[in-house]
């Protein structure tokens, strides 16, 4: 038999690497091994004006100290993941307060994106389609 019997095991495993990142009493992410983690949507979460992924200075350090050095930002609606350095956000972002603290913020040009391939794929069944 196995090391795990179970995949409800094999995750809590997982969840028990990870370092959950708090504003409050809210989680907003987690750091995996050197990366800090977090799943949003676009539509409501990313500054529209100028376009960019914004952080709170907080989370930052605190994601730090957890030992990240990097960020993944996954769009929900679309399945891209935004990648960046923490050295890249605090040297080329920009600072601002809109009501939810100081946060630095990164504008989605200096983003790489790439699809999530680990998610399954919505199948489409429009009628008339080939």
């Amino acid at each position: 038999m196995g090391k795990y019997n179970t995949n409800r095991d094999a995750a809590q495993v997982r969840r028990a690497a990870s370092i959950p990142i708090r504003v409050g009493r809210h989680v907003v992410g987690e750091v995996v091994g050197d990366t800090f983690k977090k799943r949003v949507r676009a539509s409501s979460h990313f500054l529209r004006t100028p376009p960019a992924i914004a952080f709170g200075v907080s989370t930052l350090d605190d994601a730090e100290r957890a030992g990240a050095r990097y960020v993944e930002v996954t769009d929900t609606e679309s399945g891209c993941i935004y990648r960046a350095t923490i050295a890249t956000i605090r040297a080329r972002g920009f600072e601002l307060n809109r009501g939810f603290g100081e946060q630095i913020a990164l504008a989605l040009n200096l983003w790489t994106c790439d699809d999530d391939a680990d998610e399954p794929a919505q199948l489409s069944f429009a009628w008339g389609a080939p």
